[in-house]
């Protein structure tokens, strides 16, 4: 499978010499903006792909010939990292691709690899440009995928595989469509705007809760920490189904498999688990609770403002 590449930032580098966590990091500081683009890493036996947005990782995917399924982040990095066998590009394209790229991972289509040559492909223009169609055309021909995007109805611009974006009208469109032979057409009516969640977001959360532990363990003992900390999360789990990707072992360390969640989403689980486990141990503390909790806080205070933890939250009562 292969995607448009926009401008090309590294071309085919060997993965055992690629620093990712390096990449990662300049993404976020490029001289000349943070990264709108994608990362991709060709195996052996298939390529993955690593989406960002202004230098954030937004996304990743598992391709084969004829498709791409959205896939943990952290999967994808973690693989990555690990790898010896493969080769690694990075291209810069801008948001609207980046946009249709992912919609076909997250939105149904209003049809489906329907085979070119059995579509009447200028009467299907000229419904589409009745109804205002603000979508786009997926195009797939032997692992090649193109885009077709549409503004006000009508064909605005084309992304083709390995050349770059140019405006196209309808009469070009056809044109080009009708030399095509065994090429599948998909039609997208909206544009996703969701995304995963950044895995450091985890890691804070992570962070957070384990430093919770220990603060309390070192006042009540780590067997009564254990004692509220584990139903506490066994309560939050029937409300989230991003935590039913955690588990915490009789050390109160927390573990997690790879997962796929928005930032609002995870937060959202992470209150509600922090909050359970506040009541739990406000039984056993009362008042001294929120001392231990104000204290321990301090060192994630502005992370956990910024990813909009406190809204969602009880310890919005400490006003930190």
């Amino acid at each position: 499978m292969n995607l448009p590449k926009g401008k090309i930032l590294l071309k085919d580098a060997a993965i055992q010499y690629v620093h990712f966590d390096k990449i990662l990091n300049h993404a976020k500081k490029a001289r000349d903006g943070h990264l709108t683009g994608y990362m991709e890493i060709d195996y052996p036996q298939n390529k993955e792909y690593l989406f960002f947005k202004e230098g954030t990782p937004i996304s990743a995917a598992i391709c084969s010939e004829t498709s791409y399924v959205e896939h943990p982040i952290e999967g994808v990095i973690e693989k990555a990292k690990n790898a010896h066998k493969g080769t690694v590009g990075i291209y810069q394209i801008d948001n609207p691709l980046l946009d249709m790229i992912l919609s076909t991972m997250k939105e149904k289509p209003i049809f489906s690899n329907k085979k070119i040559e059995d579509i009447d492909v200028e009467s299907l223009l000229k419904k589409l440009e009745k109804l205002n169609f603000m979508g786009f055309f997926l195009l797939v021909k032997e692992g090649k995928f193109a885009f077709v995007r549409f503004q006000d109805g009508k064909p605005h611009s084309i992304y083709p595989t390995n050349k770059n974006k140019r405006k196209i009208d309808s009469t070009t469109l056809i044109e080009f469509l009708k030399k095509e032979d065994s090429m599948l057409i998909s039609g997208f009516k909206s544009l996703t705007k969701e995304k995963q969640a950044d895995p450091a977001l985890v890691e804070l959360y992570v962070k957070f809760l384990n430093s919770l532990t220990q603060s309390f363990a070192e006042v009540v003992g780590k067997s009564l920490v254990r004692k509220t900390f584990l139903p506490s999360y066994e309560n939050a789990v029937h409300s989230s189904e991003v935590l039913k990707s955690f588990s915490v072992d009789d050390d109160l360390i927390i573990q997690y498999t790879p997962f796929i969640a928005t930032s609002e989403d995870i937060t959202k689980g992470f209150a509600l688990w922090v909050d359970q486990f506040s009541d739990a141990i406000f039984v056993v503390l009362g008042r001294k609770t929120d001392e231990i909790i104000h204290d321990c806080i301090k060192d994630f205070r502005f992370a956990l403002k910024s990813a909009g933890f406190f809204e969602h939250s009880k310890l919005s009562r400490l006003d930190i």
